[in-house]
């Protein structure tokens, strides 16, 4: 017994990545560690495209950084390559990437640090990012990682499967956020997370966005879950846990993780384009026939299409298109973005990215964009509830507004470009002020 009990415990294996973190078609994944998940952003924070931007470098790197005291080089990979990786086939210069790896160099890590000079654990903080060099045109990018970081990185105490190739399709970062932090947890044996709304805002980085819990559930937390469970491998539900004090103010979220099963993600395969095993455009002896008619609906792979114009559109983020109703008032943007997906779908190449590609698409189309009306600045100033029901209004989606500016031209308001954009508000929001705040108080 004494023997046994002396034995050494075997060395936790190294988990690996699997496919080619640059093709995306072989779907990637990357055994994220979870001090580079719960991350603490800094500044504006980070965006989107620099989150997808930092899953493929530390992919990219992985293998490399088992030794954590080997002397690396600075890593290498084609600035083309890592554009195509991360979803973002429209752009053709290094404007955005230069960007994307600025932020990664200014955004902090914390994690546990033994320091030997004073044997204490304490809070140690690193940027994500060491070092980048980026050429002006075409060419490779290179990149290093801090060596305080390095540790950490060579064995992770825990960490996420992340699939890169989902990641690619996410629309929002908040999105992709909180689909790693619940990633961190669809293995446990209980898959449970429980977390309170500070917490949840501080790692998602909105802690100073959308102060009020309703317009954080509607733009933030509702439309991450609808695209978490549209095109990933989890299907998430979360319960409210409100204080029992006046108000009823919701304190924390109980969310409840569940791996799709195997019917599930074919169903979900089919409208983002990605299964489990293939991912992407099939290229396999045993691909599934295109001319052969389903057993549930009695249509063909091709009839359907790679996702069908409806499963496109729905892919496009709403902001996206709302900020392009707003730079383009006189284009019909229902006609516009089903044209758009339409001409997608009969492209050889899956769309990766829907919401850049029909920005981009619709960029060559109009080139001159005419820009929002202007806003004149009123004689009076406006009544405490046309202030109120403006900062209400700003926050809300497109149909909300265009609800109440119909309702605002039955009381008089004329007919005006842009009128649902937030800058265009004071222009008509005083009449139907009163009729917008009474019902914030019901």
């Amino acid at each position: 017994m004494a023997a046994s009990a002396a034995m050494p415990k075997p060395e936790m294996v190294r988990p690996r990545i699997s496919g080619n973190v640059l093709d995306l078609s072989t779907d990637p994944t990357l055994p994220k560690p979870r001090t580079q998940i719960e991350v603490m952003e800094t500044g504006n924070g980070l965006t989107l495209a620099d989150r997808k931007l930092f899953n493929v470098l530390l992919a990219y790197s992985w293998d490399k950084l088992a030794d954590p005291n080997a002397v690396l080089p600075p890593f290498r990979a084609s600035t083309a390559d890592l554009r195509r990786a991360i979803g973002d086939d429209t752009e053709s210069n290094n404007v955005r990437l230069r960007q994307s790896f600025d932020r990664l160099m200014q955004t902090l890590v914390r994690f546990p640090y033994w320091s030997e000079a004073d044997q204490q654990l304490k809070e140690g903080g690193s940027p994500l990012l060491a070092f980048r060099a980026l050429p002006r045109g075409a060419g490779y990018a290179e990149w290093e990682f801090p060596p305080k970081l390095r540790p950490l990185l060579a064995k992770p105490g825990a960490w996420a499967r992340i699939h890169l190739a989902i990641c690619a399709q996410f629309s929002s970062k908040y999105s992709l956020a909180l689909y790693e932090l619940l990633s961190l947890r669809v293995n446990l044996r209980e898959p449970r997370w429980e977390v309170t709304i500070d917490d949840l805002r501080e790692s998602l980085g909105c802690t100073e966005k959308m102060p009020n819990y309703a317009h954080f559930q509607r733009r933030v937390l509702d439309p991450g879950i609808k695209e978490i469970n549209e095109l990933s491998g989890l299907y998430i539900a979360y319960e409210e846990v409100r204080s029992h004090g006046r108000g009823r103010k919701v304190e924390k979220l109980i969310f409840d993780v569940k791996k799709k099963s195997n019917s599930d993600l074919v169903a979900t395969a089919r409208i983002t384009e990605f299964a489990k095993a293939p991912v992407g455009k099939a290229a396999h002896a045993n691909a599934r026939d295109q001319d052969t008619p389903d057993l549930e609906d009695g249509r063909t792979d091709r009839e359907r299409g790679p996702a069908g114009v409806l499963g496109l559109i729905q892919r496009v983020s709403l902001e996206v298109v709302e900020e392009l109703v707003s730079q383009y008032p006189d284009v019909d943007m229902q006609t516009a973005i089903f044209s758009w997906a339409e001409w997608a779908l009969r492209q050889k190449e899956p769309c990766r990215n829907p919401s850049a590609a029909f920005r981009a698409w619709l960029e060559k189309l109009h080139p001159t964009a005419s820009g929002p009306v202007q806003i004149t600045p009123p004689g009076s100033e406006p009544s405490a509830a046309a202030v109120r029901a403006a900062q209400f209004l700003s926050g809300e989606p497109y149909t909300v507004r265009a609800r109440w500016y119909r309702r605002a031209k039955e009381l008089g308001a004329k007919e005006m470009r842009a009128a649902t954009a937030p800058e265009n508000l004071p222009r008509w929001v005083g009449l139907v002020a009163e009729e917008v705040v009474a019902g914030l108080r019901a």
